[in-house]
């Protein structure tokens, strides 16, 4: 069985912390691995390291502490493989029996090919010495790599030189013009994205130059030829560098990872430029191709579709969230499982539960108008350098299934804050039990916890309720006397301690009463909206105090902030 050249083991620094209980993460890679996190985590970081270890650069590495790749055997395998990537010698160079000169496409404006010599007899003594690693990696695993990023991308559509079509390539257009098959490919993507046609216009005669076309060219003849017809036919189709950002990055990349049979696929932010439905198509095209080549695809995003598209087509993707807090980095991984959850359940999809892997924080509510009221509250603060910065509000649709976002998002180590209705004391059974355990409240504290819960629920079912009142215990604690109440307020705040935060007010209708606002739900909110003003420019505009609600997000911000949190 031939080697596939893909990586088969990722060993993580990160998390490495004796003091904070950490230990670093392995994982051994399917097809895809995406990694995701907030800002300034390392993402970006980790794919440079990998590309550095598989040109054979032993540097330092912050986050990366092992890789493995399936390599060959024998010599003759490797002398095979290499075979793919042999170019003509320098003319200053005769041809030598015994030496094969490599081009190495980089895809950079400023070196587009590396060429260097490779002494044929060496191969098989550096297969079996130790010393032989880092030669082996830069000569062929360096040769099946490609790496992607921002600066490299945004040229991929630009005109590239020709040259003697007898020769090696030189470029990603030089290669697929000469290669029918990846082009067609390449085409048939552009089309199902686009409704155009790639085509590779030669008529310059100096460079090639993208141009997509309302028709498929009826033969190679028209798309390659230099006469009257095939002139007719590329005026009449749009230069790429004319049509809009997404659509040259994307048959950018595209064109790029099939011009050549590259192994390893290394890709940093590749929806930038992009409109989510079309980063989804992406990440289905990309997982598609490397599936089909018997690849890994490695890639840094920011995008939930994109990782949505990536999941479409290879289920066993392995997601890893990277942090940097504090001065620790942190990686975890998502179980395939995990992820097919968050994917596929009807109820994680439609909130965007996904969207949370890409945050430092995630604050979930039992209702819409909670999450659009406490997400506002926090946007305030935040512009007075308040609040929790880079959190996702999510809204989980009713009481009951708050634990089904909160599970997941604390596995992978994000910082997941359920708020409660006071009313939630009254949900015995599984409905309390299954938050608890998502919050990962230790189970020797749970039954004394249970314990006070039982006891508060049952003094507010025996207070009086007036009628046409609310019930008492939507009035928040208030309405207990004073042991009642700092025997409540001793369990909120041992619940927040886990990231689980009860509204001392009752309800979400129970913040700011001193502005009046009546109602529930979203009549409330609407008349709350219009009591604190939109713009700051207004008169009237709320802006944040130390107490009330204010005082609430911010010590929700202060347990995301928390590197030692509980429940996490």
């Amino acid at each position: 069985m031939s080697a596939s050249l893909k990586l088969t083991k990722l060993n993580f620094f990160a998390g490495e912390r004796p003091e904070n209980n950490l230990e670093g993460l392995e994982i051994r890679p399917g097809t895809a691995v995406i990694f995701v996190g907030p800002n300034n985590s390392g993402k970006s970081l980790a794919l440079r390291e990998i590309e550095n270890w598989c040109f054979g650069k032993d540097e330092k590495r912050f986050l990366i502490k092992e890789l493995s790749v399936d390599l060959p055997t024998d010599a003759e395998e490797m002398k095979s493989m290499l075979k793919f990537f042999e170019t003509p010698p320098p003319k200053n160079q005769g041809l030598k029996d015994d030496i094969m000169w490599i081009g190495q496409h980089t895809f950079r404006a400023d070196q587009p090919v590396r060429s260097f010599q490779i002494q044929i007899s060496n191969i098989s003594q550096l297969l079996t010495s130790p010393s032989g690693s880092a030669v082996i990696r830069e000569w062929l695993i360096g040769s099946y790599t490609i790496r992607l990023d921002g600066r490299t991308r945004f040229s991929l559509a630009d005109p590239k030189p020709t040259g003697d079509l007898q020769l090696s390539p030189q470029n990603h257009l030089w290669a697929l013009f000469r290669d029918d098959e990846a082009r067609e490919q390449v085409r048939l993507l552009a089309e199902e994205a686009f409704g155009l046609h790639f085509v590779i216009d030669p008529t310059g005669m100096n460079f090639f130059r993208i141009r997509m076309s309302a028709r498929k060219p009826a033969d190679n003849q028209e798309e390659q030829g230099l006469d009257d017809k095939s002139r007719k036919f590329h005026s009449e189709s749009k230069l790429i560098n004319d049509l809009s950002d997404g659509v040259q990055a994307f048959v950018g990349l595209v064109s790029a990872v099939l011009s050549l049979p590259h192994k390893i696929l290394l890709i940093d932010e590749p929806e930038a430029f992009l409109h989510p439905p079309l980063a989804k198509r992406l990440g289905k095209s990309l997982a598609r191709i490397t599936y089909n080549r018997n690849a890994s695809l490695v890639v840094s995003t920011h995008s939930s579709e994109f990782l949505l598209g990536c999941l479409e087509v290879i289920k066993n993707t392995s997601v890893v969230r990277l942090t940097y807090e504090n001065g620790i980095a942190t990686a975890r991984s998502l179980s395939p499982d995990d992820l097919e959850e968050m994917s596929s359940n009807p109820l994680l999809r439609s909130t965007g539960v996904l969207k949370s892997l890409f945050h430092k924080g995630v604050i979930v509510t039992e209702a819409d108008t909670d999450r659009a009221f406490y997400e506002e509250i926090n946007t305030r603060l935040l512009a007075e350098d308040m609040g929790a910065k880079d959190t996702l509000f999510l809204n989980a649709v009713g009481k009951d299934t708050i634990h089904q976002l909160i599970k997941p998002l604390r596995k992978v180590g994000i910082p997941a804050v359920a708020i409660i209705d006071l009313d939630y004391l009254e949900l015995s059974g599984d409905n309390w039990t299954n938050l608890i355990k998502a919050c990962q409240i230790p189970t020797d504290l749970r039954s004394s916890l249970e314990k006070e819960r039982v006891y508060l629920a049952g003094v507010y079912r025996g207070l009086p309720v007036s009628k046409g009142s609310k019930r008492p215990i939507k009035k928040g604690l208030a309405m207990l006397n004073d042991s009642d109440r700092l025997r409540a307020e001793k369990l909120l705040k041992k619940l927040s301690e886990y990231g689980l935060f009860i509204v001392s007010e009752g309800e979400v209708e129970g913040w700011l009463g001193n502005l009046g606002v009546s109602g529930h739900g979203p009549r409330w909110l609407r008349e709350m909206f219009q009591k604190i003003g939109q713009s700051e420019s207004e008169p009237g505009y709320l802006r944040p105090t130390d107490d009330d609600v204010w005082n609430f997000i911010n010590k929700i911000s202060n347990w995301i902030k928390d590197p030692n949190r509980l429940g996490t």
